[in-house]
């Protein structure tokens, strides 16, 4: 691990140590803390980092996942705190049990409020029943302009860095940088949004054959439907243009074209519980058949909210 890399861990602990401080300090009068527990089933993509080369591999797989996230806000500054774990019921190598913590700061750069610099940094470390999958440090700028009722522009820059582990194989550690640009409008500056991005993804892998360039694209919307249910609908492409030969059975750079298509039901149940249900689908089509597969993606679950 270089330097660089060292001082990120660094200020990725501190993330992590403001986080588990902030209920804590939240425990002080009119602090805004909020507390979310999330609990799902449903069938996704199992982690890229388990997929092996062969072909008869299922790609899309049951899993029973949850998350608590504990949030910290006062005036500009955001601290949150997470753990979850993902488990899949057919095959527990691809277990997934995640810590992580991030802070941002708001910064404003106009007397009217309208436009302001967000900077942030967050860390996570990933496990399975084996021992330590990965840890990420990110670090995160965004520059926010709301300009009218109900239109607010973002561009964004983020960097990366991913610590992989090496039990299952080497050259996956890898720095990601992403530009993105990114339009939100409210019709009414209520509850209805739509939203669409662009961006570009270069990922620097120590093994070339999972470097990368990517481009991408997405599309959220999200509106009450009546009856105190609200629905929203994803989409979303990406293209993935990989640098060096895939393997020596198969000496061609990787090429995937993802697309991913989903939409989803929210009911509150209580005062602070919801229930949700989600359905879509993936096409996840590449020029090497070991990672060409499509299918059915879903979930269905609850989430407790506590202020």
């Amino acid at each position: 691990m270089n330097a660089l890399h060292r001082i990120a861990f660094g200020g990725a602990a501190l993330c992590l140590g403001c986080a588990i401080a902030s209920p804590l300090l939240a425990q002080t009068a009119d602090d805004p803390f909020t507390l979310e527990l999330e609990g799902y089933a449903g069938r996704s993509v199992v982690p890229p980092d388990i997929i092996e080369n062969d072909i008869d591999q299922e790609r899309l797989e049951g899993v029973i996942g949850g998350e608590l996230l504990a949030r910290y806000r006062i005036d500009n500054t955001r601290v949150f705190g997470r753990i979850g774990a993902e488990v899949f019921p057919t095959d527990s190598l691809l277990n997934r049990y995640a810590i992580g913590a991030g802070m941002s700061q708001d910064i404003p750069l106009a007397q009217n409020g309208r436009v302001r610099l967000r900077l942030g940094a967050s860390a996570d470390h990933v496990t399975s029943d084996e021992g330590r999958v990965f840890d990420r440090v990110r670090a995160d700028s965004q520059l926010i302009y709301r300009h009218g009722r109900g239109h607010t522009n973002v561009g964004r820059v983020r960097y990366g860095y991913r610590n992989q582990s090496e039990d299952r194989f080497a050259g996956f550690d890898q720095t990601e940088l992403l530009g993105e640009l990114r339009h939100t409008y409210r019709p009414t500056g209520g509850n209805s949004s739509i939203s669409g991005a662009v961006y570009v993804l270069d990922v620097d892998a120590d093994d070339d054959r999972f470097s990368f360039q990517g481009v991408g694209a997405r599309i959220l919307a999200r509106a009450p439907l009546g009856n105190d249910f609200v629905g929203y609908a994803r989409a979303s492409y990406l293209n993935r243009d990989y640098e060096d030969p895939f393997s020596v059975a198969q000496p061609t750079p990787r090429d995937d074209d993802v697309w991913r298509i989903s939409g989803g039901l929210e009911r509150p149940l209580s005062s602070n519980l919801m229930g949700f249900a989600e359905l879509g689908y993936i096409d996840h089509s590449s020029n090497i058949p070991a990672r060409d597969f499509s299918g059915v993606l879903g979930r269905i679950g609850i989430r407790v909210k506590l202020d």
